[in-house]
């Protein structure tokens, strides 16, 4: 245990000095602002699953693929294999950091847009809990698919190609919440959840 909160420590610290929550929030940020100058409150409810695949999804991949390619380049990795941290400690560690900081991104990116909507005009809140755990479970899926996809590569030009082949598969539900298809069968990708 001493291990894993250590490696989560170190994490954390490497995010902050690559400025990942620098660049989450302020994305955040700038989509919240966005969200209320574009859309209805009253349809908040309903862009709500749509922006936390397309947009908390595809900036956890990102943050995943940044950290293992930087690791990789400064030689962490090839330390790490060498340290007693386990395999299994350190992709915890990876999981759990990253999925807070897309939880944290997602918040201030609804939550943002919900605070300008209600000092304009007022809205509905979501289901916080379920908002909440939806969050966490998309950082946790798409830590692990970026973790399985960018484990091969030594660069970011070379991870992109497949990572947006599994970005598109892994969006799908969002044309079906946005009510652009009727096609359920898109909800059998776990993304749906």
């Amino acid at each position: 245990m001493k291990r894993l909160i250590s490696a989560m420590k170190t994490d954390v610290t490497l995010q902050i000095r690559t400025k990942l929550y620098h660049v989450g929030i302020g994305v955040a940020v700038l989509i919240a602002a966005m969200l209320a100058w574009l859309i209805d409150p009253s349809q908040l409810f309903a862009y709500i699953p749509a922006l936390m695949l397309l947009v908390i999804g595809g900036t956890t991949m990102m943050y995943v693929a940044a950290m293992i390619l930087f690791e990789k380049e400064q030689g962490t990795l090839n330390a790490t294999i060498v340290s007693p941290l386990r395999t299994s400690e350190y992709l915890w560690s990876k999981i759990l950091t990253l999925t807070f900081l897309a939880t944290l991104e997602g918040s201030v990116m609804i939550g943002g847009a919900m605070l300008v909507m209600h000092f304009l005009s007022g809205v509905t809140l979501p289901n916080i809990p379920l908002l909440l755990l939806g969050m966490v479970l998309i950082g946790i899926l798409y830590t692990l698919v970026g973790i399985l996809l960018v484990v091969r590569y030594d660069k970011i030009t070379d991870f992109l190609i497949p990572m947006s082949a599994a970005f598109i598969i892994l969006q799908l539900p969002f044309v079906y919440f946005l009510g652009w298809v009727k096609m359920p069968f898109l909800l059998a990708i776990p993304t749906s959840a």
